[in-house]
């Protein structure tokens, strides 16, 4: 039977009698009064004492399948009573969790998009995360802004956990395919694995790191839900925002980001080397003194000390390194890194940018040649 927020209220108004292990549930109320809640698309979630402590007990206003596997002792079975007209009710299973203090990441979008050093700050926690994430034997099934808590330490926390795979859920269907704002066009129920969380990963990292570049992305992109990019565009005839943030990423020299956002045009959801990438953005370079050698992996270039990545293979192409720094290639743009794999110069689009000899480079541009010192200040030459 299908319930609604208004008999919740009311049953929560006075739990009297009303439930079996929890006795009467304290419901803590917002400023005016009001009891304090929100409501999803299949639940309500209230904000109640517990206890001495402040929890979060979620009811749901239609059947879920897989709750007790979910959520474990979590969800308490047949636990509130609800009266479904005068005379009669049913008793329905509730799940009591922590609660998160903190902001969803979407109103943190909202109040602090425009702040650069915020969004890097919650690009670098929301990729510490997602390398956890895609660690685990489970998925999430909805990941969104919306359902991420970051908390005053900036910290971030999944919440909602309803769409969830587990290991023991494989080769049934899903209940829920997630937000289609965050998710690959061609996850379905049907569709329902360890992979289904890859997508909005690297949709989410990739709107994040853009917004700490360029701001301006989100007056120009953000419509209804959609974070900047629209799955059904960067997957299907092209989306000019990814193009663009692409592009960006390249002209920076941010190559682990670059390499994210290129996987948003995959024709299937599981992002093949999502995880490498992951690890890569959320490691700290090794910045030993060391010398490094320019090493091929997979068709990409890195740099290897002793046969091993101290920068990762993510360039397109590059040159040993000279004075310091080396030049690489990402996509149609060239830029200088140092030996900590930053980029230090930025060339942006060029046909090519060579080594530093004796404190200058030569930058082939737009059909002409320059010579380039450390400040990145060009030089046009003869040929």
């Amino acid at each position: 039977m299908l319930l609604t927020t208004p008999q919740y209220i009311k049953a929560l108004n006075d739990t009297y009698g009303l439930t079996r292990t929890l006795g009467v549930i304290d419901v803590l109320r917002d400023a005016e009064g009001r009891p304090d809640f929100r409501v999803g698309n299949s639940s309500v979630i209230f904000r109640i004492r517990h206890k001495g402590r402040t929890c979060m007990l979620k009811c749901y206003t239609r059947p879920k399948r897989n709750l007790r596997k979910i959520y474990g002792d979590r969800c308490l079975h047949d636990e509130l009573y609800i009266h479904t007209d005068r005379c009669h009710g049913e008793w329905v299973d509730v799940v009591l969790d922590k609660w998160i203090e903190g902001e969803t990441l979407q109103k943190y979008l909202e109040r602090y998009g425009d702040d650069r050093e915020r969004m890097a700050s919650a690009a670098t926690a929301f990729d510490r995360m997602a390398l956890k994430l895609l660690g685990e034997e489970w998925a999430h099934g909805d990941l969104k802004p919306e359902n991420i808590i970051i908390d005053d330490d900036g910290e971030l926390h999944l919440i909602d956990f309803d769409a969830m795979f587990r290991p023991e859920f494989a080769g049934q269907c899903s209940e829920e395919t997630g937000t289609a704002a965050y998710q690959h066009p061609s996850r379905t129920t049907e569709y329902f694995d360890k992979s289904i969380d890859d997508y909005p990963i690297a949709l989410i990292s990739t709107a994040l790191h853009a917004l700490a570049v360029d701001p301006t992305l989100r007056e120009r992109y953000n419509v209804e839900e959609i974070l900047l990019i629209d799955p059904r565009e960067a997957t299907g005839v092209g989306s000019q925002a990814l193009n663009e943030i692409i592009a960006l990423f390249a002209t920076k020299g941010m190559a682990v980001q670059y390499r994210i956002a290129r996987l948003l045009r995959s024709h299937i959801p599981m992002l093949f080397g999502l995880k490498q990438l992951m690890r890569y953005a959320t490691k700290d370079i090794d910045r030993e003194l060391r010398p490094l050698q320019i090493e091929n992996l997979d068709g990409l270039w890195g740099y290897a000390a002793d046969g091993e990545f101290c920068i990762p293979p993510l360039y397109d192409s590059g040159f040993d390194f000279s004075e310091g720094v080396a030049s690489v290639q990402l996509g149609d743009c060239w830029s200088y890194i140092n030996g900590s794999g930053e980029a230090v110069i930025c060339c942006g689009r060029c046909k090519a940018a060579k080594p530093f000899r004796n404190g200058r480079a030569t930058v082939i541009k737009d059909g002409k040649r320059y010579s380039m010192d450390y400040a990145g200040n060009l030089h046009e030459l003869e040929y």
